[in-house]
């Protein structure tokens, strides 16, 4: 599996689990909106966004 597919998953894997959480706990009912919103956009940013921003701290630095 590429490495940026794996990040995102993981990434989408761990937003969940704190919105579960954190909704759970701080509101007393799970937001669902909020889960799948905050999944999505984990996904999103470490499969498209971060690798991005590695690649030019990396050419900058050179």
């Amino acid at each position: 599996m590429k490495k940026g597919t794996k990040d995102g998953l993981l990434a989408a894997f761990v937003f969940a689990i704190f919105s579960i959480l954190f909704g759970y706990f701080i509101y007393g009912e799970i937001e669902w909106p909020i889960v799948i919103g905050l999944t999505i956009g984990g996904f999103i940013s470490w499969y498209f966004i971060f690798p991005i921003i590695e690649k030019r701290g990396r050419r900058e630095k050179s």
